[in-house]
């Protein structure tokens, strides 16, 4: 914002918007929900600027469209809109829409925020549960969840506000509680706070609060899956109407227009392809707008831990010798990594599965070699083969994540039987590697080798939480790791940590189960569509052709069907994934599977 800003800096904006601070009083409480560090004044301010340059890059945009006659539809425009008229309408309507989605920013950030921290508020009432009952005050528990924003999302944010009132504006820890339940946007996380102030005041133990609180937040987030379930029911009805009903209406209106050999043909070509994108984008936000939103993925977020240095004397050895060994040292761990990915080449994509792009890009261009193929066809299989590789290479990645995520509760629980019988953890951990752990097992096994060999078991905790990184793992390491350093009676800590990752697992394994019914639902809806295009081809067309009339040539109907199957089958697979997992890219095996068969059946059923 600031360049834009700076050039179309507009201070008498400024002074109205001082002068009338009611008019703007809900922006003040959106930009605050939000946390946008910035002043009302000032943001209107930008807003307006960034109206006015959008008014002027569009009116000099239509200037050159229309001098060079390529915009769209230019039939129309000539017949029922005057250029003069269209040239001072249109930039100003942009300039309006422009502005009113920035002054809109805000109040859509503060409800995004509000949906992060509800989705993760049972976990931190969870990790605050098992700090209160080890005994830890309530500043040092916040000021633990301020510390990882990596794992506890927008409650560590607001967390690290109470943090910053107490260290730097110099507040008590109520008045820092007070004021972050006035200004955050989750109504939960403000009852939250609210309801601790008693808490905080009285010197009361604070943990039972916590554990009463852990247990409604994850039966209001069970509650609220089951709402956006039933919403996801009606949305599934919009697209077999939206997207399979319409499209094959379409379909029907292009070949009948095309028998009466009017001009209109070309508009519905654009409906078509133009409509089915927008549609789908509009879609996958409204679903994703509406999901509870839960963190599956994994963050290579590397914490450390202090750990024993020894000192050498100065004058042991000189400064050429000590860069020396330290680029050595730099050399070596360069080449131990490389060697690693040598060994494994499947790391790579491990840890990022966008990697594998640098595999799907080069196939990509395969089908251009092919010049018997036409360019929709060369398109299709170009797509195809451009996310095979990132669609393998994170479908792997997640399944072995999920596994790992299954095994942590039973982890977990066996951890806690062996504190509770006077075992240390560490001796815990070893006793544990007895036991078969599925996937779990040799990192554990790796984990315990660390402690063999020297290292402390917080170092050790962190490493084994930085090589798996799921999040049901991140908040149980994080929650044992501070228990352990108060005391080495963990048990209620393990057991906590056990029943968030099992609640997490629930979740997630029900919101499949039940979306599972709509992947089906999107399948036979695009199975339909497919068959329609085959008795189109194969039925249709070739009786009307029969009947000796001048009718749309079959092949720009068999080219137009093949478009609108690929365009459908591709972005059916993204709202698949969004729709069962909450994740695009788990909906990019789909789309291939819709690719692929929209191919075979145009090439071999049909003749295409």
């Amino acid at each position: 914002m600031n360049p834009i800003s700076a050039v179309y800096d507009m201070n008498f904006i400024r002074r109205y918007v001082k002068k009338n601070p009611e008019k703007y009083y809900n922006l003040r409480k959106n930009l605050r929900a939000a946390r946008i560090g910035i002043s009302y004044p000032a943001y209107v301010n930008i807003s307006y600027s960034y109206a006015a340059a959008a008014v002027f890059v569009s009116f000099i945009s239509l200037c050159i469209l229309l001098q060079q006659r390529i915009f769209p539809f230019p039939e129309l425009l000539q017949r029922y809109i005057p250029i003069y008229g269209f040239l001072i309408v249109i930039p100003l309507l942009i300039g309006y829409v422009v502005f009113k989605f920035l002054m809109f920013y805000p109040k859509f950030t503060a409800a995004s925020r509000r949906t992060k921290i509800d989705v993760m508020l049972p976990h931190a009432a969870a990790f605050c549960y098992g700090m209160g009952k080890g005994g830890i005050p309530i500043y040092e528990i916040f000021k633990e969840l301020a510390k990882n924003h990596h794992i506890y999302g927008e409650v560590s944010k607001e967390a690290l506000y109470i943090v910053r009132d107490v260290e730097l504006l110099g507040s008590d820890i109520i008045t820092a509680i007070k004021n972050a339940a006035r200004t955050t946007p989750s109504e939960n996380f403000r009852e939250f706070l609210e309801n601790l102030v008693p808490m905080v005041e009285g010197g009361s133990n604070a943990h039972q609060y916590f554990s009463v609180k852990m247990h409604q937040y994850f039966e209001h987030a069970k509650k609220t899956q089951e709402m956006f379930l039933k919403n996801l029911e009606l949305l599934c009805e919009v697209y077999v109407v939206a997207f399979v009903a319409v499209p094959i209406f379409l379909l029907v209106t292009l070949v009948t227009i095309g028998f009466l050999q009017t001009s209109q043909a070309p508009y519905i070509f654009q409906t078509l392809f133009i409509g089915l994108p927008v549609g789908s984008i509009a879609m996958i936000i409204i679903i994703d707008s509406i999901s509870p939103k839960e963190d599956l993925d994994m963050k290579q977020v590397n914490n450390t831990s202090l750990k024993r240095t020894f000192f050498v004397e100065r004058e042991i050895i000189n400064e050429a010798e000590y860069t020396h060994k330290i680029n050595k040292y730099k050399r070596k761990k360069q080449f131990n990594k490389f060697s690693k990915y040598i060994k494994n080449p499947g790391s790579i994509f491990y840890e990022n599965p966008l990697r594998a792009m640098f595999i799907g890009i080069p196939l990509m261009y395969i089908p251009f070699l092919l010049p018997d193929l036409s360019l929709d066809k060369q398109l299709l299989l170009a797509t195809v083969l451009v996310i095979i590789p990132l669609s393998i290479a994170y479908e792997f990645k997640m399944r072995r994540l999920t596994k790992m995520d299954k095994a942590i509760p039973d982890f977990l629980r066996r951890l806690a039987e062996m504190n509770e019988i006077g075992l240390t953890l560490k001796h815990a951990i070893g006793l544990v590697l007895k036991s078969d752990l599925g996937l779990l097992s040799r990192e554990v096994r790796r984990m315990w080798l660390d402690m063999e060999w020297g290292c402390e078991m917080k170092e050790a905790l962190i490493r084994f939480e930085n090589r798996i990184g799921t999040p049901a793992l991140r908040r149980a390491i994080t929650l044992i790791v501070k228990a352990s350093e108060v005391s080495n009676d963990t048990k209620n800590v393990l057991l906590i940590a056990a029943n968030d990752a099992e609640n997490t697992i629930r979740l997630r394994r029900d919101r499949f189960d039940t979306a599972f019914v709509y992947l089906a639902t999107i399948y036979i809806a695009f199975g339909t569509f497919i068959y329609v295009c085959y008795s189109f081809s194969m039925q249709f067309m070739p009786s009307i052709t029969a009947l000796g009339t001048h009718a749309v040539a079959a092949a720009n109907i068999n080219s137009t069907m093949f478009a609108t199957c690929g365009i459908l089958g591709f972005f059916s697979g993204l709202i698949t994934g969004q729709m069962a997992e909450g994740r695009l890219l788990f909906g990019l095996k789909h789309s291939v599977i819709f690719l692929i068969v929209t191919y075979v059946a145009f090439t071999i059923l049909m003749g295409y």
